[in-house]
């Protein structure tokens, strides 16, 4: 990427009841007016349809300065006042300045058995793992596929630098926070630390496995510990991946955005032309990284809501650009019967056209006995583990059978050939076909790798 900026580099818990994967933004009914920013200098994103050469300088001479150029969207993050928004609108090319707004990207926090024999037995928590039965990880296992030598970004709160079960697959050296004020990748929500280990979770004897125990991750913090990030921070985040040539992006994270525009969490109004603009240049980030050969897999949202039938919002970055939109599925009453269906549609899960393919991100109903057993067990922060269910865990899930094809296949698949293997190898659940609950189905990773 060619981005000028100055950024950092960066036993089992009972239950942590999480419902991860994306939060709602509401329009101005909501929340009171925002404030005048006459004389106030403040963060932009400045979008250009064609970026001039001379950006850089032509910012500091209408009176703004620079904190990053993302030459491969025809974008700029600058700071300034009113009086030099309005120097720039006589600039060639630009299109328009969107408030760097800041918003809650995950939700609040209200914080199985294993058949057979395969490399996971040795994890003492295994047996918990129903999600790695429900999609028969230990057949890819037992084939020799673990996912080394693939490469993944994981878009997140961060990931625990001291994880057991993470430590020898974290790509320290390319790690980096995109949070200013959270200046190393550690996590302190334990979110992106979950997402990391149901992808790679090390087949080392501690605690549980993730389904591609071989692959590498590179954390990349977009969120901070109470899961909120400014707009640029993915958009950054998005090409720097890139530029670490990873093979996958994961993004467990979310927000619907009103078409109609909304105030962000600091009262900052962003006005619908403002969010078309945004949305264009998550498109514009996410279909240049599917260009350059990286698959992006994002959690469809928690809201039960029908993609379709929602006309005036946009959930981001699942329904945006080339991502691959994952629902979630889970059982019902595992702790008191393990032989239930393991595939059920969750109850919380977003569903409609947008779906690619469902996964276990676990199921929830508080009034069955034990309901946390039906969520999905893997690493959280502080070195421990813990129950989470969402769309959050669905997507991670995706990517690691992701990266199990990409290794049968020596590595340099493009993403349209790994979702085109993705779909033949899935479980076609639901109505036959693509359907607006399980996408083309739910995935397995067996199958995924069948000769």
């Amino acid at each position: 990427m060619k981005k000028r900026s100055a950024l950092s580099i960066g036993s089992l818990l009972l239950f942590g009841l999480l419902i991860s994967g994306c939060t709602s933004l509401f329009g101005p009914q909501d929340l009171v007016g925002p404030q005048s920013l006459r004389g106030m200098n403040r963060s932009y994103i400045l979008a250009f349809n064609n970026l001039p050469a001379d950006i850089e300088a032509t910012i500091v001479a209408h009176g703004g300065s620079v904190q990053s150029v993302l030459e491969e969207i025809d974008a700029v993050l600058a700071t300034g006042n009113e009086d030099f928004l309005a120097a720039m609108a006589s600039v060639k090319g630009f299109e328009i300045a969107i408030p760097n707004g800041t918003i809650n990207w995950l939700p609040d926090v209200q914080v199985v058995a294993f058949d057979g024999e395969s490399i996971g037995d040795d994890e003492p928590f295994s047996w918990y793992q129903w999600d790695m039965t429900a999609i028969d990880a230990a057949g890819a296992w037992n084939a020799g596929y673990t996912g080394e030598g693939v490469r993944i970004a994981v878009l997140d709160t961060g990931i625990d630098l001291a994880h057991p079960d993470l430590v020898d697959n974290i790509n320290y050296d390319l790690s980096m926070s995109f949070v200013p004020s959270e200046p190393t990748v550690d996590d302190g929500h334990g979110h992106g630390t979950n997402v990391a280990g149901i992808i790679a979770a090390a087949d080392n004897g501690i605690g549980v496995i993730g389904v591609a125990p071989n692959a590498e991750i590179v954390a990349l913090k977009v969120l901070s510990a109470n899961g909120s990030g400014d707009f640029d921070w993915m958009l950054e985040a998005i090409l720097y991946a890139v530029d670490c040539d990873v093979d996958i992006i994961n993004m467990s994270l979310g927000a619907y955005f009103d078409k109609g525009g909304f105030y962000d969490d600091d009262g900052t109004w962003v006005a619908a032309n403002e969010v078309a603009e945004f949305l264009n240049l998550v498109k514009d980030a996410i279909n240049y990284a599917d260009q350059q050969g990286v698959l992006v897999v994002a959690s469809a949202g928690n809201d039960s809501l029908n993609g379709q039938g929602d006309s005036g919002l946009v959930h981001c970055p699942s329904d945006v650009g080339a991502t691959v939109c994952v629902s979630a599925t889970g059982p019902l009453g595992w702790a008191l019967d393990p032989t239930v269906g393991l595939d059920d549609f969750a109850s919380y899960s977003n569903y409609g056209p947008q779906i690619d393919f469902a996964a276990p991100g676990g199921n929830y109903d508080p009034a069955v006995p034990y309901y946390w057993y039906d969520f999905v067990l893997n690493c959280t922060n502080g070195q421990w583990y813990a129950w989470y269910a969402g769309t959050s865990q669905a997507a991670p899930h995706v990517c690691g059978v992701a990266a199990l094809i990409i290794e049968k296949n020596g590595g340099n698949m493009s993403p349209s050939h790994i979702e085109r293997e993705l779909q033949h190898s899935a479980d076609d659940l639901g109505k036959a076909g693509q359907d607006p609950l399980y996408g083309h189905g739910r995935v397995n990773a067996a199958r995924a790798v069948e000769d």
